[in-house]
């Protein structure tokens, strides 16, 4: 019997879970929403279908879900990787946001050290290979198109199972842990079993359905998109692809990503505002032949709910550059800092680490959290939020997921050095 197999169809063990398709329900409880309620409905109760199960359940396509599949599956995991578009990568791939921030610390010379390995690198090189990456500023900068498809290839070297089309809309559990995620999508409402999950979401989705203790914080809103024949037009930056640029407005400031309403209204906005720009840049002479390449699938949502970890990371830790017993990766400074009282330039900044304690939850078992919702003092949204953060948080959620269910325990009782020695092995470094 192979590892993946043992794993896949073992005992129980400590969190208690099977893969077994046995009936559960949720507990009845009322649906929690950030907008005016003006009433209640009573939905009925069904039962709902069990289709799938698999060790690691991953909420969203990202790249932190993207690396935490990667990374799971390469340590044996039967890994099933839930996202709601036909695509992976998220606003990484889908929004146009395709510098890789904080893959690089910015020096004093204006030169960049490399901060993220691991994943991160390995799908650079990827697309370095085929003409698909380029350089702004320190910034790694990808094509979309070429990094959907590349990551979607990652996840079949790896034996990661993709499922499209597919909105995780709550969990069931038994006692604290996670038993199953419940999705909607064209083949009906129906539910995976699993024995862990990763809260790749983005906005925190699984911390709220858990009760798990989060906090909500607003920043702005915006977008950016791709204009083609703009090589002489001297707006945007460039892109991997001859001719097409990238346009970035930074957008409404601190708004609330969770409210469907003001979702909507700012998607609608920033279409308009889109075109119009293109429109009157086709205006100016030299640039008559300048179109509109794409717009993003969604609004640039910067910062939802963070989770109130075992162990936030805090903003004197960034500044400082706090050495943790528990690291797991670090991360580039790619912002001024305000810090006690005062401001860290961009320049100034060091390259901070990120502790395992910041991405575990306090109650749930089979939890971990990778992505812009793992637990930080706001001050430190521009740099946690990033694509190189999320990468690099991703690949050690995946890679602590696989050593939770292989030896079943609990995400908080897993043993630190061994989790640190397998990302190693997975060339993630945070002695840079």
């Amino acid at each position: 019997m192979d590892r993946r197999h043992f794993i896949k169809t073992g005992a129980a063990g400590a969190l208690g879970l099977t893969l077994g398709v046995r009936e559960t329900e949720a507990k009845p409880k009322e649906s929690k929403t950030p907008l005016e309620v003006k009433g209640h409905v009573k939905e009925p109760a069904r039962r709902i279908p069990v289709v799938d199960s698999a060790d690691v359940v991953i909420v969203g396509g990202g790249p932190a879900g993207f690396a935490a599949a990667v990374a799971a599956a390469r340590e044996g995991c039967d890994v099933l990787l839930l996202e709601r578009e036909y695509f992976l990568g998220g606003l990484f791939t889908g929004c146009g946001v395709t510098p890789i921030i904080n893959m690089y610390h910015l020096l004093e010379d204006g030169s960049g050290k490399q901060a993220v390995f691991g994943i991160a690198e390995e799908l650079c090189r990827r697309l370095d290979k085929v003409g698909m990456l380029s350089k702004e500023n320190i910034r790694p900068k990808v094509d979309p198109e070429a990094a959907k498809y590349f990551m979607e290839a990652f996840c079949a070297e790896s034996g990661v199972r993709i499922l499209y089309g597919v909105q995780a809309t709550q969990v069931t559990r038994s006692g604290d842990a996670i038993e199953s995620v419940i999705l909607e999508g064209k083949s009906g409402r129906v539910a995976v079993r699993c024995r862990f999950v990763i809260d790749a979401s983005g906005d925190g989705d699984v911390l709220e359905w858990t009760g798990e203790d989060f906090t909500v914080y607003k920043n702005d809103i915006g977008a950016m998109w791709r204009i083609g024949n703009a090589e002489n037009s001297g707006k945007g930056s460039p892109t991997p692809v001859k001719g097409v640029r990238t346009r970035h407005t930074v957008g409404e400031k601190d708004q609330d990503g969770l409210d469907m309403y003001n979702l909507t209204r700012i998607q609608l906005g920033l279409r308009k505002m889109m075109w119009e720009e293109v429109e009157g840049l086709r205006k100016i002479a030299g640039n008559e032949d300048l179109y509109l390449v794409d717009t993003p699938t969604v609004v640039g949502v910067r910062i939802t709910r963070v989770l109130n970890s075992v162990g936030n990371v805090t903003t004197e830790g960034a500044a400082t550059g706090k050495v943790y017993r528990d690291v797991i990766g670090v991360t580039g400074g790619d912002s001024n800092l305000k810090y006690n009282g005062g401001k860290i330039l961009r320049k100034d900044r060091k390259i901070w680490q990120i502790p395992y304690s910041s991405i575990t939850p306090k109650h749930v078992p089979n939890l971990l959290v990778a992505g812009r919702c793992f637990g930080f003092e706001k001050e430190l949204t521009y740099d946690a939020r990033e694509i190189g953060t999320c990468l690099m948080t991703g690949q050690a959620a995946g890679v602590a997921a696989s050593i939770a269910v292989s030896r079943r325990q609990s995400c908080r009782d897993i043993n630190v050095p061994d989790l640190q020695a397998k990302l190693r092995a997975q060339n993630v470094r945070w002695d840079v």
